[in-house]
């Protein structure tokens, strides 16, 4: 048992997934290239509403130094029966949080960083009324699909003592 502990911790340490090993536990980072390929698992996302269709395509994950929180970007389409399907970008932010039960981590506090169609930036609009109106399906989407998961087969989840980002890093600490 305890080779096939020293086999694995070997594996990370030169697969470059481990960020440190202290007294804290064992660290490894993940990179957003792996949150944009799991957010791809779950998307295309499209949505009807009383006023329209959404849908929200193409996710990717960005990780900036100096930030603790975690960018989800997508393109995004609007359309209804009176106006022709509208383009744009959305760019969303959120504090990391992990949830044992489902081995997922999922997004918090989420900010509009930027909200763009046909090039006008609307994300300065997005106070007040408007702000309020549209914040619910925001976090419904947070809370409900995860940016990551861990592997459901492993025993990793329980041992996961802390979630954060740390210098462009998603960083997972599991111990004891």
């Amino acid at each position: 048992m305890k080779k096939n502990l020293l086999l694995v911790l070997i594996v990370l340490l030169f697969s470059g997934c481990v960020h440190s090993i202290n007294q804290q536990g064992l660290t490894i980072r993940v990179p957003a290239s792996q949150i944009t390929e799991s957010l791809e698992q779950q998307f295309p996302v499209t949505q009807n509403f009383q006023y329209g269709k959404v849908t929200l395509q193409n996710p990717k994950a960005l990780l900036r130094a100096g930030s603790d929180r975690v960018q989800a970007g997508t393109t995004i389409g609007f359309s209804n029966a009176l106006v022709p399907t509208q383009s744009g970008s959305l760019m969303i932010s959120g504090k990391p949080i992990f949830d044992a039960k489902t081995g997922s981590v999922y997004l918090t506090q989420p900010n509009i960083d930027k909200l763009e169609f046909n090039g006008y930036k609307l994300a300065t609009f997005m106070q007040g009324p408007l702000k309020n109106a549209v914040m619910p399906i925001i976090n419904e989407v947070f809370r409900t699909r995860p940016i990551y998961r861990l592997n459901q087969n492993s025993l990793q989840s329980m041992f996961l003592k802390n979630i954060r980002v740390s210098n462009g890093e998603l960083l997972l600490t599991f111990g004891l």
